[in-house]
């Protein structure tokens, strides 16, 4: 239940995307983030440093996403969180207790150098998802000869059809914009429609990835965690878990 209430304002933020664009749903993450936080301190729960931390660069980045209309701030922002877990966990290790052993250590009786392996792990993993979210967001790119027919054709269309970029790239109908908008759409040049539709495929990639990929790896590894921690349970401790559960 944690970990979905930690990962709240991505689903909004994936959810308000595919309605309204990145520009609502950075606003509408940065809110949520804020709200988690107020909510927190209604029910007088603590309140974690990562959570405020989160909140920090989740509102500048965001910030600066919405007043600059460039969505590479806020693109930025799953590299820049995990990168910075990984130096905080990294230099866990020179201290008394690694970090995984200072957030579990009350509740699991587990070796120093299984403590010291699994936050190595959360290195390794902080410095994947930063690295990948990177690639993904800044290295990969969609070019015409990557597409499939059906966005081949669509490529084709939108150089010259007015309402086919609208739906493309705007995700509205034509007849459902103002008339300042279809005034500025009209004016684009052939070359520019295409290179955003690319633009837009482009970022459609980044926020599935954002929510699917790096989520779905969190799950994938917090098990892997869990079975390795199994393998080093001692019977009294995994007595204590049931019937702590």
């Amino acid at each position: 239940m944690k970990l979905l209430f930690d990962f709240l304002p991505i689903i909004v933020f994936f959810a308000a995307y595919k309605w309204a664009g990145i520009y609502w749903a950075t606003g509408a993450a940065v809110a949520v983030a804020a709200l988690q936080i107020v909510v927190l301190r209604v029910l007088r729960r603590p309140i974690d440093k990562t959570q405020w931390f989160n909140l920090a660069l989740l509102a500048g980045l965001g910030g600066l996403t919405i007043a600059l209309r460039d969505e590479r701030f806020i693109m930025w922002k799953p590299s820049l969180i995990n990168w910075a877990f990984a130096i905080a966990f990294g230099l866990s290790l020179f201290g008394q207790r690694p970090l995984t052993e200072r957030m579990l250590g009350a509740k699991l009786v587990l070796p120093r150098s299984v403590w010291r392996r699994l936050t190595v792990g959360w290195v390794l993993f902080f410095l994947l998802g930063g690295a990948l979210n990177a690639y993904v967001a800044f290295v990969y790119q969609v070019t015409p000869q990557s597409l499939d027919a059906d966005r081949q054709a669509i490529y084709a269309q939108v150089a010259e059809d007015d309402g086919a970029y609208a739906r493309a790239v705007h995700g509205k109908a034509l007849a459902d914009m103002d008339a300042a908008q279809r005034a500025a759409l009209t004016a684009l040049a052939p070359a520019l429609r295409q290179a955003a539709y690319l633009h837009k495929l482009h970022q459609d990639i980044w926020v599935n990835f954002k929510l699917f990929g790096l989520l779905g790896l969190t799950l994938l590894f917090v098990l892997a965690q869990g079975v390795y921690l199994s393998r080093h349970l001692s019977p009294d401790t995994a007595a204590n878990e049931s019937t702590a559960a």
